[in-house]
C-alpha cells in the first residue's frame, strides 16, 4: 500500500513540473552559485594557515549540528516558514520513500536537489552573521564561516543527490549505497519524524542519540 502511495505521488508531483524546467539547468544553476560562493572567500583568504584550517574544522562541527537542528525541529513541523516544511515532508518525503529512494529519470532531480534560489537565499540568512564577526574585528572568521556554509551545502547537495540515483555495481555504487542507508531510514513515515536527521556526517543523530540502524 505504501508502494502505491509512494508512485501515486510521484506520479501527482510530476504533473507539477513546469513545462519549461530542464534539469541540466537546474543542476548547472546550483552548481554555478556554490561555485561562485566559494571563490569569493577562497580569493579574501588565500593561502589558509593552520589557525584556519582550525576555524573551519570548528565551524563545520557547528554547522552539522545545525543542520540536525533545523532539519529535526524545524523542517517536521509545518511551522513558520511553512514554505520549507512543506517541500520537505510534503512533497520530498512523499516522493521517495524507504522502499522507492531512487529517482526514475533525471528530471525527478526536480525534488531532490534544492531549488537554484536556495543558496542565494541561504547567504542572504546568514548575512547577519557575517557581519556580526566582522564587527567583533574578525573579518577572516567571517570569510572562513561563510566559505563553510558554502562548501557543507554543496557537500549536501551532492551526497544527497547520490542517494537518490540508482547505484550501480562497483566502488562508486557501494559508496552510493553507503551513503543512502542512514538516509532511507528517515524516508520511512513511521521513522522519519524521530530517527536520522544528519545526513552528510551523523554527529547531531550520535550526540542525541537518534541513529536507527538498519539490520545488516
Amino acid at each position: 500500500m505504501r508502494d502505491q502511495a509512494t508512485l501515486a505521488a510521484r506520479t501527482r508531483l510530476r504533473g507539477r513540473t513546469p513545462p519549461g524546467y530542464r534539469w541540466p539547468r537546474h543542476v548547472a544553476l546550483v552548481a554555478a552559485f556554490t561555485a561562485v560562493g566559494l571563490a569569493v572567500p577562497l580569493a579574501t583568504t588565500l593561502p589558509l594557515g593552520v589557525a584556519d584550517g582550525l576555524a573551519l574544522a570548528v565551524i563545520l562541527l557547528a554547522i552539522v549540528l545545525a543542520e540536525y537542528a533545523s532539519h529535526r525541529w524545524s523542517m517536521h513541523r509545518p511551522r513558520f516558514p511553512r514554505a520549507v516544511y512543506h517541500r520537505h515532508v510534503v512533497e520530498h518525503h512523499a516522493f521517495f520513500s524507504r522502499d522507492h529512494m531512487a529517482i526514475d529519470h533525471w528530471t525527478d532531480l526536480r525534488w531532490v536537489l534544492f531549488p537554484p534560489w536556495a543558496l542565494p537565499l541561504l547567504v542572504v540568512t546568514i548575512l547577519p552573521f557575517f557581519a556580526g564577526l566582522w564587527a567583533l574585528g574578525a573579518p577572516r572568521l567571517a570569510w572562513l564561516f561563510l566559505f563553510a556554509v558554502i562548501a557543507y551545502y554543496g557537500v549536501y547537495e551532492i551526497t544527497h543527490a547520490l542517494a537518490h540515483v540508482r547505484p550501480g555495481d562497483g566502488p562508486l555504487g557501494r559508496a552510493i549505497a553507503a551513503v543512502t542507508r542512514h538516509h532511507r531510514v528517515h524516508h520511512d513515515p513511521t521513522l522519519m519524524h524521530r530517527w536520522n536527521f544528519n545526513f552528510v556526517v551523523p554527529l547531531g543523530d550520535w550526540l542525541w542519540g537518534t541513529t536507527w540502524r538498519e539490520p545488516t
